[in-house]
């Protein structure tokens, strides 16, 4: 931008020889880029899927729910690590504040990848490959896939999603054959070591057989990404040797103690806004949902975490 006013009469004056051969290659280049730009999407062997199917958060937890229960071999840090078959859909499931499950793939072989959110708009990135993509909460995203190189893979949310939003790293390990699980402490991970117990109707169900099944209620629904049950302050209050302490909570402004027991606790799941512990206010709990006998599991759970 000029300091001074262009001469009057500036834009009759011809353009010069040199002008016109820089804005002829200008042109010329513009016009290559354009028809590269369409041919690599085109031809182009790095391009990502364009198949999208339309969801909503409740069917894909569920589909993703589902997914783990069937592939589980086992726990990684609170998340799932699931073994899918090769050639078959893996589903993945952002969420605040965590990717879940953690996905055991083969080397040279193809996968259906399916990708959307929880709650709100995450990005996936697969590092150091350096993959990126949109994660929308009502979107199924479709990605095919086949991965060509052995080794973990960070999945990165670079899209900010929060107050957790740095501790949002998930995983894809690679192997090529078994003996590969061992380098990522996998060898041992042949079954879920929180299946389901079948009990007959007419057996009661032991506290430890409903612990084990509130383990399972705790990986799925994604709680580890706010509560450690080790006694480490993550996001939220730690849930060991939590269950009959008092805890100090604020209520329409008003602060006092109540006693941790299964009424508080469903509570706290079904209503995560109406008591908040103290030192906790800033963080809004989402709402997960859950039916009687998952609470009642989870409650099992918390129950056996003492100090």
């Amino acid at each position: 931008m000029s300091l001074l006013s262009p001469a009057e009469g500036w834009y009759y004056k011809k353009v010069s020889k040199d002008e016109k051969m820089w804005m002829l290659i200008a042109l010329v280049l513009c016009i290559m880029l354009f028809v590269w730009m369409v041919m690599w999407h085109v031809y182009g062997k790095q391009n990502p899927s364009s198949t999208t199917y339309k969801t909503n958060t409740i069917e894909f937890t569920q589909l993703t729910e589902a997914y783990i229960k069937k592939n589980m071999i086992g726990v990684d840090n609170g998340i799932p690590v699931v073994r899918p078959e090769p050639n078959s859909d893996v589903f993945l499931m952002a969420e605040m504040w965590r990717w879940s499950p953690v996905l055991v793939l083969e080397v040279n072989q193809a996968y259906k990848m399916h990708i959307s959110s929880k709650d709100v708009v995450h990005g996936l990135s697969i590092q150091p490959v350096n993959m990126n993509f949109q994660v929308y909460p009502t979107y199924d995203y479709l990605l095919e896939f086949k991965p060509t190189e052995v080794g973990e893979y960070k999945v990165v949310c670079n899209e900010f999603c929060g107050i957790g939003h740095h501790t949002m790293i998930g995983k894809i390990v690679v192997i090529e054959k078994e003996e590969d699980l061992k380098l990522y402490g996998y060898e041992n991970m042949k079954k879920a070591p929180v299946a389901a117990v079948a009990k007959d109707d007419s057996t009661p169900m032991s506290d430890a057989d409903k612990a084990i099944l509130g383990e399972q209620v705790y990986t799925l629904k994604g709680c580890g990404a706010c509560h450690k049950t080790d006694g480490t302050v993550l996001i939220g209050p730690s849930w060991k040797g939590l269950y009959g302490k008092e805890e100090k909570v604020k209520e329409g402004g008003k602060v006092f103690n109540v006693l941790v027991d299964d009424d508080y606790i469903r509570e706290s799941i079904l209503e995560p806004t109406k008591k908040v512990t103290v030192g906790f206010e800033n963080l809004v709990m989402p709402q997960v949902p859950m039916n009687d006998e998952e609470l009642d599991y989870l409650i099992a759970f918390i129950k056996s975490l003492k100090d």
